[in-house]
């Protein structure tokens, strides 16, 4: 190809050369012709001399062109505008479901979008706010979004994002609306139990109402349905005396076609566990109480408090005796009290409900006061206690005079006398007791009663005393050598 290129170049200087020549003569010949002067025709001859040397001059020139290799001609690229590289898009989150439900927290989960590098989770509390806060960037299709308020409806948005060029594209966010549960019920409490059973608990500000559910021999339903948040008591009136029944209670929230549940709060009822009527007194710096038997009960709980507020009630004690006596109390100061029994088995402990009532701690009996040694005995506990310079030095269950055939006279007195081994005498019985203290000439005495091998009550009830006060040996020799002679003895 190079040999071929060369070869024209060649031919190509010659047909130049040629025709430069033919030109000069062409022209040299035709002035000749005119019948030019001499001079002119001088100057054609240097003429065509130049044009001769000129030629050689082409010639050469196309000799070396043709020896030489042809340059090559750049090609020419055309300008174009770069193209932008298109942006991606991000897939839209489907499918936000709620996996808990729970009156704290509201654990979400949505299917995974394709090529996402992770989500945004935003969330608005709908009762209280208008405006969505981000909660959360997760890279998994969950979150566990806590905490956050009981039984309040809260809308959750969830987008998901790539990263593209250092930069985040997020995409278009789904909306869920759902509500946390209503919060457990709380301040169950029994106000009535006896043909009717009567409770109520504390105020849900979040709720649509409230759900009773009802258990009797084994089987639960749901009992009663309560419209209303403000609606926080409930009475059973479908009740036999003598019977348990269990309650359950739920608060609950409807929104977005959903009924929101809390968790319940129960309470056991035994229908006629209802509070004893008692008496209340308060002699020698403490407060008695002695109550009337309920025949659904096995023991009885007692509560005090210094404030009337039934907040404010603590347990003193739990017996199956029928009576109670404080320890000494704070002289003119108000006590408040409840009585409460209670039905106890293998199963558990049922309550039965309470009656408050008050009494005014004063350090006299009968008026008159009585000092820090005296010997205080109750009738209806059937028991007494020794005290010595303020210190008690005996407590013991007695047995008091037959009840309403011999009774034991209450009052103010005093040991008059005391003696030891001697015969007590009366109509048809003749009673040999180790210690004697008199208190009422020498009919009525504190003495020990060999003859008896239980005390306490009920046994004056039918098996009591003939006005004296049996005591158990050791008991009353411990209070015969320790009380002097003018001790007081109260009796009530």
């Amino acid at each position: 190809m190079k040999q071929t290129f060369k070869l024209l170049s060649l031919v190509l200087a010659l047909v130049l050369i040629f025709s430069a020549i033919s030109s000069v003569s062409f022209s040299a010949a035709g002035l000749q012709d005119a019948d030019a002067p001499a001079e002119a025709a001088s100057d054609s001859q240097e003429l065509a001399a130049v044009g001769a040397e000129t030629n050689d001059i082409a010639f050469e020139a196309a000799t070396e062109a043709a020896t030489e290799a042809p340059a090559e001609v750049p090609a020419v690229v055309p300008t174009q505008a770069p193209t932008e590289e298109p942006v991606p898009t991000v897939g839209k989150v489907k499918n936000i479901t709620r996996e808990s439900f729970d009156s704290d927290r509201c654990l979400m989960t949505w299917d995974k979008v394709p090529g996402a590098d992770g989500y945004y989770v935003y969330y608005l509390n709908a009762d209280d706010h208008k405006n969505f806060s981000k909660f959360a960037d997760v890279k998994t299709n969950s979150c566990d979004i806590k905490p956050l308020r009981q039984g309040t409806q809260y809308h959750f948005k969830v987008s998901a994002y790539i990263k593209h060029n250092g930069k985040i594209i997020e995409g278009e966010t789904t909306l869920k609306k759902t509500a946390t549960q209503p919060a457990q019920v709380t301040g169950l409490t029994k106000w009535r139990s006896s043909n009717v059973l009567e409770m109520e608990w504390d105020y849900n500000y979040r709720a649509t109402g409230y759900r009773i559910y009802r258990t009797v021999g084994g089987v639960e339903t749901l009992y009663k349905t309560i419209r209303g948040n403000r609606n926080t008591s409930f009475t059973d009136k479908s009740v036999t005396q003598g019977r348990f029944y269990k309650y359950r209670v739920k608060s609950f929230r409807e929104l977005y076609d959903t009924s929101y549940s809390s968790d319940a709060d129960s309470i056991m009822f035994r229908a006629g566990l209802c509070g004893p009527d008692y008496l209340i007194t308060s002699r020698l710096g403490r407060v008695n109480l002695t109550w009337n038997a309920n025949r659904y009960a096995t023991h009885y709980e007692v509560y005090y408090s210094t404030s009337p507020n039934n907040s404010t009630f603590v347990k003193l004690f739990t017996t199956p005796r029928l009576y109670y006596n404080t320890t000494k109390l704070t002289p003119g100061k108000t006590y408040y009290f409840r009585v409460r029994p209670i039905y106890v088995d293998s199963d558990g402990t049922v309550t039965g409900t309470s009656n408050k009532k008050s009494a005014k701690v004063t350090s006299n009996a009968y008026g008159d006061y009585v000092g820090n040694t005296y010997i205080e005995i109750s009738i209806d506990q059937q028991h007494m206690w020794a005290y010595k310079n303020g210190r008690q030095i005996e407590s013991t269950e007695v047995v008091t005079g037959n009840k309403g055939v011999s009774d034991t006279p209450k009052g103010y007195y005093s040991v008059l006398n005391k003696s030891t081994d001697i015969y007590l005498n009366g109509a048809g019985y003749s009673s040999f007791v180790n210690y004697w203290m008199a208190f009422i000439g020498s009919s009525y005495g504190i003495h020990d009663a060999s003859w008896r091998s239980s005390f306490g009550n009920p046994i004056y009830k039918g098996n009591g005393s003939h006005g004296c006060v049996n005591t158990p040996y050791k008991a009353v020799q411990n209070i015969y050598y320790s009380i002097p002679t003018g001790t007081p003895v109260i009796i009530y």
